[in-house]
């Protein structure tokens, strides 16, 4: 096509038509920059059509990430619940007998208090957004500041949940009642032992205050989860007009 053109214009210079060439000159540079442009629009409209591709994957990719932390979030308020309900269960019977009586349901409940759950975040697809610059692809600003304020609310409840176990429940709670408390399998001995010193007014005290503590977690918790729950179900309703 370039030697077509050429020649054209070789031939009107050798007829000494330099109006006619010059016009034809323009109508060229004026079809190569129409080539151009065409060319950059459909540059455009491909870029723009894999993008909208690749925003789509993303949101569902999302959505699919927050059915997986409805599950997390089940699991973990079983957990808590169950906690909530032992600490009750022990400061109820506490407050009936007007002592705290070591024995093997009581031992077995303590033992169970020692345990905690780590909260667990399903946020691959956020991540992944955030590392690559990808959020960026997300068009609609609402939908996008709900996201970042989602995921950025999931961090701050995993960090509380981890600071709690692992301040409160690890090296408060668990640390010190082992060492005031048997809490081991059945051993009459151990237990008379245990009862002997709780009838020490400071450990009574000490033993009683960690149990509150304890108790007072799993509350926090489970209103952080239930909370949660419902951000994450609401996130959920509005990916779900961009997906379908």
């Amino acid at each position: 096509m370039i030697k077509f053109f050429r020649k054209i214009r070789q031939n009107l210079l050798m007829e000494n038509k330099t109006g006619k060439y010059f016009k034809y000159a323009v109508g060229e540079i004026v079809l190569v920059v129409i080539g151009i442009l065409i060319a950059l629009q459909i540059n455009t409209w491909n870029q723009s059509r894999q993008e909208s591709i690749k925003e789509k994957t993303y949101l569902r990719n999302v959505e699919a990430d927050l059915k997986q932390q409805l599950s997390y979030i089940s699991i973990q308020l079983e957990h808590e619940y169950e906690h909530d309900s032992l600490a009750a269960s022990i400061l109820d019977r506490y407050n009936r007998d007007k002592r705290l009586k070591i024995d093997s349901v009581i031992s077995k409940q303590l033992n169970t208090l020692t345990i905690r759950k780590t909260f667990i975040k399903a946020d691959p697809t956020y991540q992944d957004l955030i590392s690559s610059g990808n959020i960026r692809l997300i068009k609609d600003e609402k939908l996008r500041n709900e996201i970042l304020s989602y995921y950025l609310e999931l961090e701050r409840i995993e960090s509380i949940i981890m600071n709690n176990n692992l301040l409160y429940v690890d090296e408060m709670f668990a640390f010190k009642l082992v060492h005031h408390v048997y809490i081991g399998k059945t051993n009459e001995r151990l237990f008379g032992v245990s009862n002997q010193i709780l009838q020490e007014p400071e450990i009574e005290m000490l033993i009683m205050n960690l149990l509150d503590i304890r108790k007072e977690i799993t509350t926090g918790h489970i209103e952080f989860m239930n909370e949660l729950k419902v951000k994450t179900e609401l996130l959920q309703e509005s990916l779900q007009k961009y997906t379908q």
